[in-house]
């Protein structure tokens, strides 16, 4: 679309901002003409930073193919002239090739690079560097950087290669050449996820996962157009392994999964995922051990201060056993359980000394138990009012997926996803209390990166956060198989195989730690979602109480129907949010008082709340809070 745009504009030129001044960081940048194809390259290349930053490995290759088409005239003249975009689209052919893993190609590219005094032949020398890096030929790399930091100016780039190669190695011999590093390199994101290859050679897996996690946190929109940037299949792959060697299985099966969303068929990865598959079933099998358990709320020294009387309590604890949890129960009460060991449920409890007693199963068939005594604490009467929250410390996120523009001519395009998205996401950061940097929004995604950004989510997000997932785009619902779909962009409508299963979905909640998380879909076919209840006329309005109980909750446009792309309960969900006067607001308040009659009354398509008890709902609910400012 850009390119075509471009190409309408009349003339052969196009006063556009210097690309240099954008490199260089000028604050004063200077407007200077250039040909269409010139900004066309332009702006397909800081597409390309964007793709490299964030996205999985096939945008980024079609960004790098999309950056060789522009053909543009090359400068002459001036011995000192320097064409940026004709040396910057050479670069990237030649890492596009890199990425593709032509090497011939590649070696081919650099040999046809002039020599000049932008790009003497050391520098070309660091171009076939970058292939023995590649390739994962250290040693010739080694030998290749010591001979280059023989040379008059080199040798700090010479040392900086030499770290990477052994490092890659998982050699020590690298941290000879990390201590004479620049602060600004050290820093880095590459940095760190290259010191956490060294930690995991030494099987120092804990160290490994704090250099890994410093690795991600620099990978910020400030390294966005810095070439060192440790592609996500390598950073998740790491993962994987630090969390093997620690045999946490279920994390490391996550990661390696994370690391195949980015790269579909790695190699590396997927070696590593069938060796830790392979270690997991050997642990099992010589699991004699029973799984131990910690109760993290309510904590038995500290028991319950409840403002009202009710017969179920939430419990939430931790099990652990190295071959996995299988099942947890609570004075015989079955418990939700992630994979990580997390569990939860509702169970009764009395004012007094409650006695709570934890069994538990490994998934190999070993059993324990501990017994926990929890005190109950009746501190006021019971009330129904909206009572403020002053403990409330996590952070609300939101992810808003708008699936609009569909590449099957067989699946209509939609006009309204993405302009929905975005008036949701102006009203939960203007008036509630979401901050900017926690709202992502996927527009037009695959399948893929709905799937990637819910297994980040659930590294991401801490016990105490809350979750709005949002989704707007087709749904489709197989009456044969009684199961319902979402279908992203990249959807094949002949083809089930590309459809997003709800339940892939539902499984992916289930992997959150978040405290609260609500999923509001507008789809067709969307009340195939959850398992429904029905809404009690004295529905508890205590917001204490919901937000201490875990909630998985589903608030979707209709039922097992078709919906309009004019949607009405998107007009009465942003209605209710913009007039609301509460400072605090549940969702099953908001569906019952402003949406659902209100839809009723314009539409035949009846919208539905329900919760995901397969998520791990367990009775609280989803609080919209007001800003304070």
């Amino acid at each position: 679309v850009l390119k075509d745009r471009i190409k309408e504009l009349p003339g052969t030129t196009i006063i556009a901002v210097n690309p240099l001044d954008v490199l260089t960081g000028n604050k004063s940048p200077i407007p200077v003409g250039l040909e269409k194809e010139r900004v066309l390259f332009n702006y397909l290349y800081w597409m390309y930073d964007v793709n490299r930053a964030y996205a999985s490995r096939p945008f980024i290759i079609s960004s790098m193919q999309a950056m060789e088409e522009p053909v543009f005239v090359k400068k002459k003249g001036k011995k000192l002239d320097y064409d940026y975009e004709a040396a910057m689209q050479e670069a990237y052919a030649l890492t596009h090739a890199m990425y593709v893993e032509d090497y011939a190609k590649a070696e081919q590219l650099i040999n046809a690079m002039p020599v000049s005094i932008y790009q003497p032949k050391e520098v070309l020398e660091t171009y076939r560097m970058a292939i023995r890096y590649a390739k994962k030929e250290y040693a010739e790399g080694i030998r290749m950087a010591e001979e280059l930091g023989r040379k008059k100016g080199y040798l700090q780039a010479a040392e900086g290669w030499l770290f990477n190669y052994y490092s890659a190695m998982g050699d020590t011999r690298a941290m000879q050449y990390y201590n004479k590093m620049d602060p600004s390199r050290q820093e880095n994101n590459s940095t760190y996820y290259a010191l956490a290859l060294i930690d995991l050679a030494k099987k120092d897996y804990n160290a490994a996962l704090k250099n890994l996690d410093m690795s991600t946190s620099l990978r910020n929109a400030k390294m966005i157009m810095s070439e060192m940037l440790t592609p996500f299949w390598d950073l998740y792959k790491a993962y994987g392994d630090a969390y093997t060697g620690l045999k946490q299985f279920n994390k490391a099966r996550d990661y390696y999964n994370l690391s195949l969303l980015y790269y579909p068929g790695y190699k590396d990865t997927n070696e590593a995922l069938a060796k830790m598959e392979q270690a997991a079933a050997l642990e099992i099998s010589a699991d004699k051990t029973a799984p131990t358990f910690v109760l993290t709320e309510p904590v038995p020294s500290r028991g319950i201060k409840v403002i009202a009387a009710g017969a179920n309590f939430m419990v939430k604890g931790l099990a652990t056993d190295p071959s996995g949890i299988k099942e947890v129960l609570v004075n015989g009460v079955k418990m939700f359980v992630q994979s990580s060991g997390e569990f939860w449920g509702d169970v009764p409890m009395k004012a007094g000394l409650n006695k709570l007693l934890v069994l538990g199963t490994d998934m190999a068939g070993n059993k324990g138990e501990k017994s926990f005594d929890v005190q109950v604490t009746i501190s006021a009467a019971p009330s129904n009012e909206i009572i403020a929250v002053n403990n409330i410390k996590g952070e609300n996120y939101c992810l808003l997926i708008a699936a609009q523009n569909y590449s099957d001519t067989a699946i209509p395009s939609l006009n309204n996803p993405i302009s929905d998205a975005i008036k949701l996401k102006l009203i939960l950061k203007d008036k509630y209390s979401f901050f900017p940097e926690n709202i992502m929004s996927l527009f037009n995604p695959s399948a893929n990166d709905i799937k990637r950004q819910l297994l980040e989510l659930s590294a991401k997000l801490k016990p105490e956060d809350n979750l709005l997932i949002f989704y707007a785009g087709h749904g489709i619902w197989v009456e044969k198989e009684k199961k319902g779909y979402w279908l992203m962009t990249d959807a094949v409508y002949s083809n089930p195989a590309t459809w997003l299963p709800n339940k892939d979905v539902l499984d992916l909640i289930a992997k959150l730690p978040s405290r609260h998380t609500l999923l509001i879909t507008d789809a067709c076919f969307s009340g195939s979602v959850f398992k429904t209840r029905s809404i009690p006329a004295n529905a508890p309005a205590n917001i204490i109480a919901l937000n201490e109980k875990i909630s998985r909750i589903a608030i979707t446009s209709g039922n097992d129907t078709e919906v309009p792309d004019e949607s009405v309960f998107m007009k009465y969900l942003i209605k209710a949010l913009s007039e609301n006067k509460q400072q605090y607001l549940t969702a099953q308040k908001m569906f019952i008082t402003d949406i659902l009659e209100a839809v009723l009354k314009e539409t035949k398509t009846e919208p539905r709340y329900g919760t995901l008890e397969m998520a791990g709902h367990v009775g609280g609910d989803f609080i919209f809070t007001k800003n304070n400012y």
